[in-house]
């Protein structure tokens, strides 16, 4: 007779570590061991400050996985943030700078989820033709070169300063997963994100504010994304139409490699962690041993490829790894 397997309660399946964490720290104690210094204090606090970023972003971008959607257009809004907040310095300093940024970001959010809510129009297209927008509204305002900014410590304290001896946007990336942890976890709103990405209609079919929840599911995503660009700007002293490329891209490949599916209606702030972290090991690995980007591009979508693999075979392997312990309990 076939051993019944043993599922976690509930209260310790919310904290039971995702399958990406194992992936994460296999990583870190195989670069520990073959990449020189990768392992020293210096060298992981800068891996915490690259991936401080990504993460923040990657917050935004697992909201909008979750609502079966897809985000292209963060990195070019980053890039016609930092325009903006650079242009909007001399009009009242660094905090109406930040918040010119921000609204930015914000604006963008806003309409990608007008379109996407109201119109019913594919989030794929919606948020690529935006990425368009954006990208060539930044190269015309600054005229396709970086707009440096004066020099102001307050300016440069979002990227540079420290809170207790921990840099800002470690802290400012530790923040952002606490909020997306209590929005999926313990909010209505989060609960309404996983039923419209698990089911649209049904959702829809059962008395669910589906265009709502999407709209604010949009617009919180870019919340998460102002943060980055205030960061982003304040680390280049500068307003930069080319700022950030590839960040959409790499926010889809950590919340792909942490576990969250494409599909919508999964997902959890630990796995865009373990993503992130992933992401930003590998990155440091290449810069550290010296190699080419090509390599480096080559790692990640391997991890990449691994990561989902894993995830296809961990119902099945957990499954069997359970009957084991309950025959060794009997």
């Amino acid at each position: 007779m076939m051993a019944r397997t043993l599922p976690l309660p509930p209260p310790l399946r919310r904290f039971a570590p995702p399958a990406s964490f194992w992936i994460a720290l296999a990583i870190f104690v195989a670069f520990a061991f073959l990449v020189p210094r990768f392992a020293t204090p210096g060298n992981i606090e800068n891996v915490l400050r690259v991936a401080a970023i990504l993460c923040i972003v990657a917050c935004g971008q697992a909201i909008v996985l979750i609502l079966g959607g897809i985000e292209f257009s963060f990195g070019a809004a980053v890039a016609l943030a930092s325009v903006s907040t650079v242009l909007a310095l001399p009009h009242g300093g660094p905090l109406v700078g930040f918040a010119a940024g921000a609204a930015t970001v914000l604006a963008i959010g806003a309409v990608n989820g007008t379109l996407i809510a109201r119109f019913a129009l594919p989030p794929f297209l919606v948020t690529l033709g935006m990425l368009m927008i954006a990208a060539g509204a930044a190269a015309s305002l600054a005229g396709g070169l970086p707009i440096d900014a004066p020099p102001s410590d307050l300016f440069s304290w979002p990227a540079r300063g420290r809170v207790a001896g921990v840099p800002v946007p470690v802290i400012a990336a530790a923040v952002s997963v606490a909020i997306l942890y209590v929005l999926l976890a313990h909010t209505r709103l989060g609960r309404l994100w996983y039923l419209v990405g698990a089911n649209e209609r049904a959702a829809r079919l059962a008395g669910v504010p589906v265009r709502l929840a999407t709209f604010l599911g949009y617009l919180a995503a870019a919340g998460f994304c102002s943060v980055s660009a205030i960061i982003l700007t304040s680390r280049v002293a500068s307003g930069q139409p080319s700022l950030a490329p590839n960040l959409s891209f790499d926010t889809i490949a950590a919340c792909a490699i942490g576990g969250i599916p494409l599909a919508g209606g999964q997902g959890r702030a630990s796995q865009v962690v373990c993503g992130v972290l992933v992401i930003a090991m590998m990155n440091n690995a290449v810069v550290l041993l010296n190699l080419p980007v090509a390599f480096q591009q080559l790692m990640i979508a391997t991890v990449i490829i691994g990561a989902v693999l894993l995830q296809k075979g961990a119902g099945p392997l957990g499954g069997f790894l359970a009957g084991i312990v309950s025959r060794r309990r009997r």
